[in-house]
């Protein structure tokens, strides 16, 4: 009986599975986690755009993610700061534009091995930081040419 009413009633496990996290303590949409519970006052993102300043669809066109851009882009900074001893935060400009040349190099090769439609043309590297100030919007955005090829 109860077996067949678990088999037609579509929403039985979801409802049984609702139940046991609200007893376990969970509250959708908010968490107990710590990641969830404070934003940074500071947050930044890279994109990739064409000589006009329009951005580019990485996928599309280097066959990665914007996340992937990141990560690659602070990999290749990292390697140029640490051996000085110094952090990303205290790159130079000329460090900054050598780790975005060399993802630029890297993400047309890496699009062109993937049959993606890179551009022949020039490709800028961005990065945009968000940080809160006390004015009406709440919010800053500062844009930073880092590298163009």
């Amino acid at each position: 009986m109860l077996g067949a009413l678990w088999k037609r009633l579509p929403f039985v496990r979801l409802t049984a599975a609702v139940v046991l996290l609200l007893a376990a303590g969970e509250q959708f949409p908010l968490t107990r986690l710590p990641m969830y519970s404070t934003f940074d006052p500071v947050a930044d993102y890279y994109y990739l755009a064409d000589a006009a300043g329009r951005p580019l669809a990485c996928e599309k066109y280097f066959g990665t993610s914007t996340a992937n851009v990141k990560k690659l882009y602070r990999t290749r900074l990292r390697e140029l700061v640490v051996p000085r001893g110094a952090s990303e935060a205290t790159a130079t400009p000329v460090e900054r534009r050598h780790a975005g040349e060399a993802l630029l190099d890297e993400l047309r090769a890496t699009g062109a091995r993937r049959g993606a439609a890179v551009p022949t043309g020039t490709v800028r590297l961005l990065r945009v930081e968000v940080r809160r100030v006390a004015t009406v919007e709440g919010f800053a955005r500062i844009e930073e040419l880092l590298a163009e090829k």
